[in-house]
């Protein structure tokens, strides 16, 4: 599980800023939390909110950024650039400072602290603890080229040699069989993920459907449209790789390009849809629509729901840039309600996303900890993250009133002329 992600000198975020997933002292909701580790009480789900160019999408690519570097690290030639760090630009002292991350996480009931500061060129510190018991015991700590190993050292020290300025030790150790950071790396790789563009996650979802006999998927994805009120008893996908004769006709000019350079190896997917309808009071007729002819929710919700499924099964952390623009907002807080549910979300399985949603900006749906606002200065052009927790906020208050009145801030400000 994630418990604290920050950020320090990325894009609009010059200043630190802490996402944490560590609940309060509130005692409501309590099953919109987990206790693990030792009584760590950590939240399931996070809202973050902000006016448009607030800096929400730039928290958002933030962690993708770390979380890809982090996995693309060990495929680095010496020479490549880390073009994807982008220090806070309006600023000239900010602009030659390095960019930090860091991740607090849970790995099989180990606490775990990972962080890393870069800029373009190089790994400018990166550092590993774990938490074995209630202290933090130092796996590694890096300062440029200079590494410091309390265990293990005469091999790390091997590692190091093996290890180039602008890759992260902890993929250089893993991907040389590092017991230590093994772990760690794996949670990386496949235990968060982000999700910023609805094609992703469509074909994330369409290699899992492939597959969807196994695990129980297909019954999933079923029993998810059936409780969103949605008339559909079954489905089947087909799935062919994509002839080199369509490619040609699709791609054009840039097919050799593409089927040569980039290794394109497409697939043609065909999804069928079963439903079935009353037609007397007696006789329920089977009808079937392929998925181009249902509506663009009953689509979204049948593509998001591998992802949903696939998080639940391995109690993954989902990041979703603007969910709302997939899923209608009731599909959106019934999936909350899932998330939220110690019966339906026994792996603790973790949703962050953004939205614009005040709908769900509610005290009957979220503990004051699980909302988050990110508001930026126009004179300064700085991006803010912060916790409703902050505010003093009474459990019967009408917080969707208070935050369109402005209390919180977070809200466009626009200036009408006469």
């Amino acid at each position: 599980m994630l418990i604290q992600f920050s950020i320090e000198n990325y894009k609009s975020f010059k200043d630190k800023a802490v996402l944490s997933m560590v609940a309060s002292s509130d005692k409501s909701h309590e099953s919109n939390l987990s206790v693990v580790g030792n009584s760590e009480r950590v939240l399931n789900t996070i809202a973050i909110y902000g006016a448009n160019a607030a800096g929400k999408t730039n928290l958002f690519k933030a962690l993708a950024t770390a979380i890809e570097m982090i996995r693309s690290s060990n495929k680095l030639q010496k020479t490549t650039t880390l073009d994807y760090i982008i220090p806070f630009l309006f600023d000239e002292t900010s602009k030659e400072k390095s960019t930090s991350f860091e991740f607090v996480f849970m790995v099989e009931n180990i606490k775990y602290v990972y962080g890393f500061s870069a800029n373009t060129k190089a790994i400018v510190s990166e550092y590993l603890y774990a938490y074995y018991s209630f202290k933090p015991s130092t796996i590694f700590e890096r300062e440029e080229d200079k590494y410091n190993f309390p265990k293990d050292k005469r091999m790390l020290d091997q590692l190091a040699e093996k290890n180039t300025p602008n890759k992260l030790f902890l993929s250089t150790a893993t991907a040389w069989n590092y017991d230590k950071t093994e772990p760690v790396y794996n949670w990386f790789e496949s235990s968060i993920k982000t999700f910023s563009r609805y094609e992703d996650m469509i074909k994330l979802s369409l290699a899992k459907l492939e597959n969807e006999k196994q695990d129980g998927l297909h019954e999933f994805v079923i029993d998810l449209l059936h409780e969103s009120d949605i008339n559909i008893n079954d489905f089947e996908i087909e799935s062919r790789a994509i002839e080199d004769e369509e490619l040609q006709s699709t791609f054009g000019p840039f097919y050799q390009t593409i089927k040569d350079v980039q290794g394109f190896k497409g697939r043609k997917h065909s999804i069928s849809l079963k439903h079935i309808v009353q037609e007397s009071m007696e006789i329920d007729k089977a009808y079937t629509l392929n998925m181009s002819d249902e509506s663009k929710g009953t689509e979204n919700l049948f593509m998001f729901a591998p992802i949903l499924f696939d998080a639940l099964n391995n109690g993954s952390t989902l990041i979703i840039d603007e969910i709302e623009r997939s899923l209608h907002p009731i599909l959106v807080k019934y999936i909350i309600s899932i998330f939220n549910s110690t019966q339906r979300n026994p792996k603790n399985a973790q949703l962050i996303f953004n939205t614009h949603n005040v709908e769900l900006m509610s005290l009957d749906v979220f503990r004051r900890d699980q909302i988050y606002f990110v508001d930026k200065s126009t004179k300064t052009g700085i991006s803010e993250l912060y916790s409703l927790d902050e505010y003093s906020v009474r459990k019967e208050e009408n917080i969707k009133k208070g935050y369109l009145l402005g209390r919180f801030g977070a809200i466009p400000s626009i200036v009408q002329e006469d």
